[in-house]
Order: structure tokens, then sequence, then C-alpha cells
């Protein structure tokens, strides 16, 4: 019976382990994913989508708002 508690507790403390890193990793791909927004890679990159959907009208007039690639 006490092998298997330890493996129990082993196992428990793996999935924790594995858990933490699941959790760093969603977090570098967020960063990753708002630092690519706040550079307009995300919304510069959408016109070479197929069927990609308009564009949302920007209140900022130095920014094209059209699906076409930038210059």
């Amino acid at each position: 019976m006490s092998e298997a508690y330890e493996r129990e507790r082993q196992n428990d403390s793996r999935l924790n382990e594995l858990s933490a890193k699941v959790s760093a990793l969603r977090g570098v791909t967020v960063d990753i994913y708002d630092h690519a927004r706040a550079q307009d890679v995300i919304d510069n990159t959408v016109w070479l989508l197929p069927h990609a959907p308009p564009m949302k009208k920007d209140l900022n007039p130095s920014r094209s708002t059209s699906n076409e690639p930038p210059e």
C-alpha cells in the first residue's frame, strides 16, 4: 500500500510541475500576442489571410484601415 501511495504522490507532484509549465507557456504566448498586437503586426498581416473580414475602422487617420498591404 505504501508503494502505491508514494507513486500517487509522485504523480501529483509531476502533475503540479506540468501545470506550472503550461501556465508559464500560456503567459509567454499571451505576452507575444500582446506585443505583436501593440506593434500592429497582427493587424498588418490580416490582409494575407484568405476571406479576411474587413478591418475595424481606426480613429487614428495616420493608419490605413484597408485590407491592402502596407507600403
